[in-house]
């Protein structure tokens, strides 16, 4: 399904993982791999600090009510998943998952220090080891992108979903006009210089980032992209100048 891009976009070209390769999950899973040690460093940078802060938005417009089951998938170092952990309205509990186990191992260190009981499991989005229908809440915090097929994800997630039940997406989203100019400008030059210099990876897994960006759905185009996965109700809210988004939607009964 197209998107809402004007035009396509200018990529960089100098990341080993072309965004357009359907085929490039276990690259994918080897550049995270190598930099699972610096991720979490590098999300406080180049957001400002702002990242945490966009998961807590998310985690409230998931909009728990409490005892539910939540699955965070695409969980990285487990911020997003932790954070359900400490929502007001606690779930009954929380897994999830990753296709990269060196940053399932980093987030176990995490749940551990923070003295809570975080199930976790290697996992690739497209194909969760998880029976139909077995979960409330479906989170995925900057996964998307990196799904091999974006569509074929959205039914995956909504397959593990209960009917009614709801899915929270964070995800970086072009930027159009003014603010467009100055964010393609950050996220091509910047972002991947800073981070490839301090990740010091040799998979540039930064022009990486930079990249899939500018190929990801706008907001409004994954919105109906969701509505095309048998999702109803969805809705998005834009962050950071429009730089980031937050989608949520009901699977359809």
């Amino acid at each position: 399904m197209p998107t809402t891009t004007e035009q396509e976009p200018k990529l960089r070209g100098d990341s080993p993982v072309d965004p357009k390769d359907n085929q490039r999950g276990p690259k994918v899973r080897a550049m995270f791999a190598g930099i699972a040690g610096r991720y979490d460093l590098l999300n406080r940078i180049i957001s400002g600090g702002r990242d945490q802060a966009w998961r807590k938005r998310t985690v409230k417009m998931a909009a728990l009510t409490g005892g539910e089951a939540v699955l965070d998938v695409c969980c990285g170092t487990g911020d997003l998943a932790l954070m359900f952990q400490r929502a007001k309205a606690k779930p009954a509990r929380v897994i999830a998952s990753d296709f990269t186990p060196e940053m399932l191992v980093l987030a176990a260190a995490k749940a551990r220090k923070a003295g809570v009981e975080l199930p976790l499991f290697a996992a690739d989005a497209l194909c969760l080891p998880l029976p139909d229908a077995c979960v409330d809440v479906v989170s995925v915090g900057y996964g998307v992108r990196n799904f091999q097929n974006i569509d074929a994800g959205l039914r995956e997630l909504a397959r593990v979903l209960r009917p009614g039940g709801r899915l929270a997406i964070l995800e970086a989203t072009p930027a159009r006009g003014i603010i467009g100019r100055f964010a393609n400008w950050y996220i091509n030059r910047v972002i991947p210089w800073l981070g490839n210099l301090l990740t010091r990876s040799n998979a540039r897994a930064y022009s990486y980032l930079a990249d899939s960006i500018q190929l990801f759905p706008d907001a409004p185009a994954l919105k109906a992209r969701l509505e095309a996965a048998g999702f109803t109700d969805v809705r998005f809210r834009k962050l950071n100048l429009g730089t980031m988004a937050i989608h949520v939607g009901v699977r359809a009964s």
